[in-house]
C-alpha cells in the first residue's frame, strides 16, 4: 500500500565515477514508475554531463545552492526550487555550497542515461 523512510535513514553510497553521494531512495521504496534519488554534494562538485533515453526528470533542492546547466542555459538554483528537464536535453549540476537535491527520474527505466564522453 505505502512504503515510508527518513531520508537520513537511507545510507548514503558512493558510486565510481560520480562525485557526489547518492541516497537511493529508490532502491529502499521499490517504486513502480520513477527512480528516485536524494544527491549530495560537497561545494564545487559535478555530476557527469548527461541525458535520458526516455526519463523525464525532476530536481527538488533540498538545501543549499547549485548552477544548472541545461544544453546552453545556466540556471541558478536555491533550496525550495524545482525544476523538470525533458529526457534528451543535456544537463549537469555544480553545487556552489554544500547541498542536496532530490532527483527523481520517470519512467523507470534502468542504463538509460547518456554520459556526454560516451557518445
Amino acid at each position: 500500500m505505502y512504503e515510508r523512510r527518513a531520508i537520513d535513514e537511507v545510507e548514503p553510497r558512493e558510486i565510481d565515477g560520480i562525485e557526489p553521494r547518492l541516497r537511493a531512495i529508490g532502491y529502499e521504496l521499490r517504486p513502480k514508475e520513477m527512480r528516485p534519488g536524494v544527491w549530495e554534494y560537497e561545494e564545487g562538485e559535478s555530476n557527469n554531463r548527461h541525458r535520458h533515453e526516455q526519463q523525464e526528470e525532476l530536481y527538488v533542492v533540498l538545501s543549499g545552492h547549485f548552477e544548472m546547466e541545461v544544453e546552453e542555459d545556466r540556471l541558478d538554483l536555491e533550496t525550495g526550487d524545482v525544476v523538470v528537464v525533458e529526457p534528451d536535453a543535456w544537463r549537469r549540476l555544480t553545487a556552489r555550497e554544500e547541498s542536496r537535491i532530490l532527483v527523481i527520474g520517470a519512467p523507470n527505466v534502468k542504463d538509460d542515461g547518456v554520459v556526454e564522453d560516451e557518445r
